[in-house]
């Protein structure tokens, strides 16, 4: 009689280990879920840029873009500055992107690439210059040979009373064709080449808004009165790289158009807005 409670009691003390151990085996389940769970959201930080070609002309573009221009991205001394180095920015809504890639037609081009965050400058898009290519840079006229322009970016989320945003640079520089490998990914202070004065492109995002940048339009040069007086200018920077098409590689390509890109932040959800602290009590 006094053999049986014994094992009762064994076989309760086995069924408690086994418990426990399942426990255990959940909790470390869930552990490993939750940690899974916060890389995707630490993954999800970063930056998506679409390139979109199409044969739109740049007037029509700019044209959409003021439409659905949510802000200003730059002070008017910094955007006027851009404008004349080729270069047309705006702000849009992230939710009429659809609207605004429908407006560029059914052949567009479309290329996506995510970066995630960008502590240090990253080639975004870069163009080889033909031997003897005039450029127009900072008001003169050059003759390049043996070089590209490039295009970089460097870019990480920042905590704000809102809840977060992403600061985001973008500069233009021009690198001799040798050091093109070198200059794929540049040092944190200061991106690779000799930047173009003027290019340079700060904002910081909000998770509802994106950045698109496109060549400015640019119109003939007036040579003097009467007819046929009427001359094409040199290609500005931004002409040169956003203003005909080129590779992945930067080499010439057969098609001709306009390229935008749009740089799309994503924020993760764990950014927590930062707080103000409360005035001490008594303070003026």
């Amino acid at each position: 009689m006094t053999q049986l409670p014994r094992r009762a009691q064994r076989i309760g003390a086995i069924a408690l280990a086994v418990l426990a151990l399942g426990l255990q085996h959940c909790a470390s389940e869930q552990s490993r879920s939750a940690g899974d769970k916060s890389s995707t959201r630490q993954d999800s930080d970063g930056l998506e840029v679409m390139r979109w070609t199409t044969t739109k002309d740049t007037s029509t573009l700019e044209g959409i873009l003021i439409g659905f221009q949510k802000r200003q991205v730059m002070n008017p001394l910094a955007t006027e500055s851009l404008l004349q180095e080729g270069f047309f920015s705006a702000i849009i809504d992230e939710k009429d992107l659809p609207q605004i890639r429908e407006k560029l037609g059914s052949s567009t081009i479309d290329i996506r690439t995510t970066y995630g965050t960008l502590p240090h400058w990253r080639e975004v898009l870069q163009r080889t210059i033909p031997s003897g290519q005039a450029l127009v840079v900072n008001g003169a006229t050059r003759i390049i040979s043996s070089q590209l322009v490039q295009m970089t970016a460097r870019g990480w989320t920042t905590p704000t009373e809102s809840g977060g945003c992403f600061q985001l640079e973008i500069a233009t520089s021009l690198l001799d064709v040798s050091k093109e490998q070198q200059g794929m990914f540049g040092r944190a202070d200061r991106p690779p080449g000799i930047p173009i004065m003027n290019t340079g492109i700060e904002t910081c995002l909000q998770r509802d808004e994106v950045l698109i940048v496109l060549t400015a339009n640019q119109g003939p040069f007036q040579s003097g009165r009467g007819p046929g007086t009427q001359a094409a200018l040199p290609p500005t920077a931004g002409g040169f790289l956003l203003g005909e098409s080129a590779d992945l590689q930067g080499k010439e390509t057969s098609m001709k158009g306009v390229t935008l890109l749009a740089f799309v932040p994503h924020i993760s959800s764990s950014i927590q807005p930062t707080h103000s602290a409360a005035p001490a009590v008594g303070s003026q």
